[in-house]
């Protein structure tokens, strides 16, 4: 048989993970590179760079390897990413039949919002922005309501590392940008008055884990020309509306 010394560490890495996932039982070192017929040394700086990043968890008395509570964590943060896809969908479907406009949800991932899912306005003229996209949070009115919720020491980090403004209405004052997120939460709901791409407007509100955390933003997007005042106001009230709703789906309770 082929050895497998020229599998990439990745693959080594999954190898090993799967293999103790297998069976809920411990592993030492010596019969993971049996199993694997991977080098000793090899599997021992992997499961040691596991268990020092809490991977994995070495039992005292016997000296095993084991999997630790780390991958059950993930495990939850992923499922609940496609939780919250599948329950947003019929909300996002729900506001573009009422305002006709491209409907964005969006998660925040390290200094990123990610654009998670969106349904797209049936008008012409649209803008388009590919999912998945990784973008500036705080030039968005997504990105924002995501921002108003995260940790003073994150914001701080955050906002000492700040892009230089991307249009002329770009918040990029730290002072000016504490204020905003303030109101945010305050009001429920946040715009963009063309803060990231001239000639597009958005409105967007948070969502609400079980904890309470702000998880998602939900909201739409528009070009400027028809997203006036009136309409963003109109589309502010619908979109907290369905914020409230998804919150509520995903186990948050506003009354506790």
């Amino acid at each position: 048989m082929e050895k497998k010394y020229s599998a990439p560490a990745v693959a080594r890495l999954f190898d090993i993970i799967e293999l103790m996932a297998a069976e809920n039982r411990g592993f030492s070192i010596n019969e993971i590179a049996r199993l694997l017929d991977y080098p000793v040394n090899t599997v021992y700086r992997i499961c040691k760079e596991m268990e020092d990043r809490t991977y994995l968890e070495k039992n005292a008395s016997d000296g095993l390897y084991y999997i630790s509570g780390r991958f059950f964590t993930i495990g939850q943060i992923a499922g609940s990413r496609i939780e919250l896809r599948s329950r947003a969908l019929p909300f996002m479907k729900t506001l573009r039949s009422e305002l006709d406009e491209t409907v964005h949800l969006t998660v925040l991932r390290s200094n990123w919002m990610v654009l998670l899912d969106q349904v797209e306005t049936k008008q012409p003229v649209r803008i388009y922005v590919e999912t998945g996209s990784l973008l500036y949070p705080h030039a968005s009115a997504f990105g924002k309501c995501l921002l108003a919720y995260c940790g003073n020491d994150f914001l701080e980090n955050y906002i000492k590392d700040i892009p230089s403004p991307l249009t002329a209405n770009t918040i990029v004052d730290a002072e000016k940008l504490y204020v905003e997120l303030k109101r945010i939460r305050s009001t429920g709901w946040a715009a963009d008055m063309e803060e990231y791409l001239e000639g597009v407007r958005c409105v967007g509100a948070p969502v609400h884990s079980l904890m309470g955390e702000g998880i998602a933003a939900i909201g739409v997007m528009a070009p400027a020309y028809r997203f006036g005042h009136e309409k963003m106001e109109q589309a502010a009230q619908l979109i907290m509306e369905a914020a409230h709703e998804l919150s509520t789906a995903m186990g948050y309770d506003f009354n506790a």
